[in-house]
């Protein structure tokens, strides 16, 4: 069994769709990697970080500007494409006037963008080969995972599996 990193250039699995303006022109090969800004194919992570809108970066720096640095964290929060940056603004307008509402504010904004779909290890199983036997026997008809408890194919409980098929034995 071998497995393939999913952070590999080579993966020909990536671990997420890539976008529509990050595709490979229709001249590349099919097997070329997609070009994302700073990225390899397949190595965009899953975050909740979202794309900042212009509009609301320039009202926040020109907010932050006018209000004497006030409005500081709600900028940083735009800039940044946080996922809360409606929420740092909002604390930052209402309890920024005290010291430490205007930190946490600050520390909402400048925190790491959260993950929200990690990566999965993929495993690739590799098929057997099977000699035939004398007169030309063909290989088994099912190679399966050897006998012994799993988790139950309906998602309740363990079952056992005989090599061949799931008994009636069940464990919780």
């Amino acid at each position: 069994m071998s497995q393939i990193n999913p952070y590999s250039q080579d993966n020909p699995y990536p671990l997420h769709p890539i976008p529509q303006h990050a595709a490979a022109p229709a001249s590349a090969p099919a097997s070329a990697p997609a070009s994302y800004p700073g990225q390899g194919w397949g190595r965009v992570p899953l975050t909740d970080r979202r794309e900042p809108d212009p509009a609301v970066v320039v009202i926040a720096w020109v907010v932050t500007v006018l209000t004497l640095g006030y409005m500081l964290p709600w900028a940083i929060a735009a800039t940044r494409g946080t996922s809360n940056q409606g929420a740092v603004g909002l604390i930052n307008l209402l309890l920024g006037w005290s010291l430490v509402g205007w930190i946490v504010a600050l520390v909402l904004a400048a925190r790491a963008h959260q993950v929200v779909g990690a990566p999965m290890a993929m495993t690739v199983v590799v098929a057997q080969q099977f000699p035939q036997g004398p007169g030309g026997m063909a290989p088994p008809a099912h190679v399966g995972p050897p006998a012994g408890w799993y988790v139950s194919p309906d998602g309740y409980g363990r079952q056992f599996w005989d090599g061949a098929t799931w008994t009636g034995h069940r464990a919780p």
